[in-house]
């Protein structure tokens, strides 16, 4: 097998909310997650657990299509939406979550779905299967925090994460509030003991590795193209070219929403 760094994928919640109520696309709906997941096995995709992902990160041999899917902020949607479907196929993920915010209701105006796992729930998830890493401590953004937040977010943060797991060892993995990190901020999860740490585009080795974000206005042909390696570059390279990714995105579509 090549030895090869698997395709990271970043959900947040698994539901039908508005587009109103949803501007920032976090909840993709039911039925898509199901294709998206029946699309990965069709294709030959091999779905890791964190395990895995932290074996092939070391050189361990993987398979050339692996994939590590991943939720941030733990939403109830994931246990009571996202885990029956990926039970139902066999598949693993890896949910973050940010013990201060523990079983935090939807702010006002929103719907049951924007609701937050309890610690009760926590361990149904895990339980059920997906295993649980650090989201900081609160969700906020961890760019420029000094260093007693810092040890709030990571160690205080590392410890109530293992309360609610049962152990002493893990969580193995953290995830960056909004992918936000610095220097200092990456540093601070190394000295936790974390084994890696994941962003979102903007990578800086182990600690701040990247990921493909996954949303609401997925298509099958852009989750294909999502699935590519060249993607994430290709996106920054977008960025700085508006009107050519307003093109792409044009021709690649998107899905509508209610």
């Amino acid at each position: 097998m090549k030895r090869q760094t698997p395709l990271v994928l970043m959900y947040h919640g698994i539901g039908e909310v508005p587009a109103t109520l949803d501007p920032d696309n976090l909840f993709v709906p039911s039925a898509t997650f199901a294709a998206q997941l029946d699309r990965l096995v069709e294709r030959g995709w091999a779905v890791i657990d964190e395990a895995g992902y932290l074996a092939a990160l070391d050189g361990a041999p993987t398979p050339p299509r692996s994939v590590l899917l991943t939720f941030d902020d733990g939403y109830v949607s994931v246990l009571e939406r996202a885990v029956p479907l990926l039970a139902a196929r066999g598949l693993p993920a890896l949910c973050y979550v940010s013990p201060g915010l523990d079983g935090r209701g939807p702010a006002p105006g929103l719907p049951d779905d924007f609701a937050l796992m309890t610690t009760q729930q926590m361990r149904e998830l895990v339980a059920a299967g997906v295993s649980l890493g650090c989201h900081g401590w609160d969700h906020q953004s961890m760019s420029g925090m000094d260093q007693v937040s810092l040890q709030r977010y990571t160690v205080t943060a590392r410890d109530a994460v293992r309360a609610v797991i049962g152990t002493t060892d893990g969580p193995a993995t953290f995830a960056y509030p909004f992918g936000h990190h610095d220097e200092r901020a990456r540093e601070a999860v190394a000295d936790a003991g974390f084994s890696c740490a994941f962003a979102t585009y903007t990578g800086s080795g182990r600690f701040a590795l990247p990921r493909v974000d996954i949303n609401a206005t997925e298509t099958p042909r852009s989750f294909d193209l999502k699935l590519r390696t060249i993607y994430p570059l290709a996106r920054r390279a977008l960025t700085s070219t508006p009107r050519v990714r307003q093109a792409v995105h044009r021709a690649v579509g998107h899905a509508r929403r209610s």
